[in-house]
């Protein structure tokens, strides 16, 4: 198309007015033109005065209109574009996730970015010569022009931010940053698993702040979009040169300490459970170097998935680059902790009034944790330097867990998102081995029972069974640091009595067992002979809980229908299996069979009476199951049952053999 007949250069103000000419421009505006549309916008006068009004078109065009949004952001009144932008984010905030969704196949599935579409020549020409929108649905050589991704909008739109708001000259440009990083937070967190976006708003922080650092490294872009040389911006037309107050640069700090928290919170919630690889397996990939001698031969460990997987990698440099900002920004480990443990504020991406001090904008606890458990992990997996104060379970880890699991009395514990759970359980494991116990006495042991009652659901709820292990592991860990025997005894005692569900009772049996082989080690170890007896080296512990560990399994059942009895009996299965095997550790070892009067153990709760009643229970399902009585779901639910009844009579012979050992053999069931 020759100048004189571009309808772009044809009716250039003053040729018409301003508002005239935008109407012109949402009309004939496509992808061919935009080097017309850059050209122009060169002229500051006009840019300013309709530069606003432009960010609109350009969005759909991108990429290719990436530079033209520059100038816009660069020439335009910085006021009146920064506003467009802020509401072109709400917008994006507000749009369907199923968007997000669809791009995140585009990118598995060709591995390359959407390129926009440019027009036909003659299919534009008559477009423009009847007035009509030849906009970012036309084609190229036939192919149909696809819209560019969520993620590409978010992107642009954020790097135009950057250049906007350090033109804007006021007393008080915070109160422009706090608008803006509103609106940025929801539109980010739908795209917050896009390497890209994630990498644009880490950017961007660093271009608000002020910080002198690189770049990061240019990587395979599934936008790719251009980068743009640094240009001279035009001056704020309505701009005050005045300095600003120390109070407003407190605020601008503040702000953006608030919003990299909340960023990171939306970050890390996004790295979803994949391949059971829970955001950074930060607590996996510490057990494993905690104990090496527990990794299994010729199983990728968790280390080696992140040092060899791309996508796994990427989250651990996600994770530098937020914790150099926090540097940057002077966010140290006391301000989160203290975050983490205050009571509860309103939220930066709640509608709320502007903040006018420091004060007045919270940082998130969820990102705060996230953060702390960073900065923890950069020393503890990279050899970086210590930046956490020495932390206690209580009441520094209780107040962690008070703050980040759901409430135990509710059993809301263990719905929490996988990444923050693994970031509180890593947590707790490096303070739990960082101390040999935990403080008795007055509230200390109420909030030290808190502490063990939440990981222990945690480790009854939790779907995935890397973290449920990790639970229970941490649960038996803290447990074992309490001074007083009576204190582990009760919590034993009070899970087996109270708590509803039947692995959780499982773990406790796991618990009593630690303490027992715990306590007939320290008496071979024993230097004075006249020492007191550990509880759990007598047979009074035992004596305590059996009530509770040795309950008539056919009393449970009785009066229900045989498929009834059947499902009572599988709820059960984890905690007989669990009884079954400590039963037969301490009949099969001379010294604790000893040591804890296993025969009057047996004989005061009837204990082959017990193991007789697990075994025909377990023979009766397997005839029900062999015969098609029962109902048990599909084929394979078939055969776990009748595999699992097996596994209950083969363990309960085990223990009856190991039983006889103790003279039992000839006493009636």
């Amino acid at each position: 198309m020759a100048d004189s007949d571009n309808p772009l250069l044809k009716t250039l103000p003053p040729e018409t007015d301003y508002l005239s000419y935008l109407t012109i421009l949402e009309y004939n505006l496509t992808a061919e033109q935009l080097p017309t549309l850059h050209d122009i916008l060169q002229d500051t006068t006009l840019t300013a005065n309709i530069g606003w009004d432009l960010v609109h078109l350009l969005l759909p065009l991108l990429p290719a209109s990436q530079q033209c949004l520059h100038d816009v952001a660069r020439l335009g009144n910085p006021r009146e574009v920064v506003l467009k932008v802020t509401e072109l984010l709400e917008g994006l905030g507000e749009e369907d996730e199923a968007d997000n969704e669809e791009e995140l196949e585009d990118i598995e599935e060709t591995g390359k970015p959407n390129e926009p579409g440019a027009s036909n020549n003659e299919a534009q020409d008559d477009k423009a010569q009847h007035g009509e929108n030849a906009g970012p649905e036309s084609t190229t050589s036939g192919r149909p022009f696809k819209p560019p991704s969520k993620s590409v909008k978010f992107t642009a739109l954020l790097d135009m931010l950057s250049i906007l708001h350090p033109r804007i000259k006021t007393k008080y440009p915070s109160r422009f940053l706090s608008t803006s990083l509103q609106a940025v937070l929801p539109a980010y967190s739908q795209v917050a698993r896009i390497t890209e976006a994630t990498e644009a708003v880490l950017g961007s922080i660093k271009a608000l702040s002020g910080t002198k650092r690189p770049k990061l490294p240019p990587r395979k872009s599934s936008a790719m979009i251009p980068t743009q040389t640094a240009a001279i911006s035009a001056p704020d037309p309505e701009g005050q040169d005045e300095a600003l107050g120390v109070n407003e640069k407190v605020l601008q700090s503040r702000l953006l300490q608030s919003f990299l928290t909340y960023v990171t919170e939306a970050y890390m919630n996004s790295t979803a459970l994949d391949e059971d690889v829970p955001g950074l397996a930060w607590s996996s990939r510490y057990q494993e170097e905690l104990h090496p001698e527990k990794i299994i031969p010729g199983r990728r460990t968790y280390g080696s998935l992140f040092a060899e997987e791309e996508h796994l990698h990427e989250r651990d440099t996600i994770t530098g680059h937020i914790l150099s900002l926090a540097r940057d920004l002077k966010l140290g480990a006391e301000e989160l902790l203290s975050t983490i443990t205050k009571p509860d504020e309103l939220d930066l991406d709640e509608e709320q009034g502007l903040p006018s001090s420091a004060s007045d904008v919270p940082l998130s606890k969820t990102g705060s944790i996230y953060l702390l458990a960073t900065m923890a992990a950069s020393s503890t997996f990279f050899d970086a330097p210590a930046s956490l104060p020495p932390l206690s379970l209580v009441p520094d880890f209780a107040g962690i867990l008070a703050s980040s699991l759901g409430d135990s009395a509710t059993g809301s514990t263990g719905a929490e998102s996988e990444p923050l759970i693994d970031a509180v359980l890593f947590l707790g494991f490096l303070i739990a081995n960082s101390q040999s116990n935990v403080p008795a006495g007055g509230d200390s042991d109420h909030v030290y029972n808190n502490v063990l009652q939440r990981l222990s659901l945690l480790s009854a709820n939790m779907p995935s069974p890397v973290l449920r292990y990790h639970a229970h592991l941490l649960t038996s860990t803290i447990l074992h640091l309490s001074p007083s025997e009576n204190s582990r005894l009760a919590f034993i005692r009070d899970t087996l009595e109270h708590c509803p569900f039947e692995n959780l009772k499982a773990s406790a049996i796991g618990w009593l067992k630690d303490e027992i082989l715990a306590a007939e080690k320290a008496e071979q170890s024993k230097n004075e002979p006249d020492a007191e007896d550990s509880i759990f080296a007598t047979s009074a512990a035992l004596t305590t809980l059996a009530p509770f560990i040795f309950p008539n399994p056919e009393k449970l059942m009785e009066g229900q229908s045989i498929t009834d009895s059947y499902a009572t009996f599988q709820a059960h299965e984890p905690f007989y299996l669990a009884v079954l095997n400590l039963l037969y550790l301490l009949l099969s070892s001379t010294n604790l069979s000893s040591r804890l009067q296993m025969t009057e153990v047996a004989k005061q709760n009837e204990l082959p009476r017990f193991l007789d009643s697990l075994l025909q229970a377990s023979k009766r399902f397997q005839s029900s199951i062999s015969n098609d009585e029962l109902e048990y779901g599909d084929e394979r639910g078939r055969n776990d049952g009748f595999f699992g009844m097996e596994l209950m009579e083969m363990t309960v012979e085990q223990a009856q053999h190991a039983l006889s050992n103790v003279g039992m053999k000839d006493l009636e069931a």
